[in-house]
């Protein structure tokens, strides 16, 4: 475990580019996924979910570490925004905290 996390670390800092903040957004989806799983699984008919709203901060948040660049990290941070006020009803509230951190690693990384 602690290979990888190195390894990691060492993947999204290289080229003198921290990213430490959009890799602390990352961890706070995870642990909102893992909030989010209770509610799904308390679901009486999981097939009426509409799954691709509910992927969006899988999709969205780990885009700041790959694409480099103010914009993507901005851009990221935009649509999360607009995905936490459209789910704040339901499981959007638990990605709060992720959208916090992008705002701040939109504000704060350097490219």
């Amino acid at each position: 475990m602690g290979r990888l996390t190195v390894a990691c670390v060492r993947t999204w800092t290289s080229g003198g580019v921290c990213r430490s903040w959009s890799l602390a957004a990352l961890f706070a989806v995870m642990l909102g996924a893992a909030c989010a799983a209770v509610l799904i699984a308390a679901q009486a008919d999981p097939s009426s979910l509409n799954w691709a709203l509910i992927l969006v901060p899988a999709v969205v948040v780990p885009l700041p570490l790959f694409v480099p660049g103010r914009a993507g990290r901005v851009g990221a941070a935009v649509v999360m925004a607009m995905w936490c006020a459209l789910c704040a009803a339901s499981i959007g509230m638990f990605f709060i905290p992720a959208l916090f951190l992008m705002i701040v690693a939109a504000k704060r990384e350097q490219t």
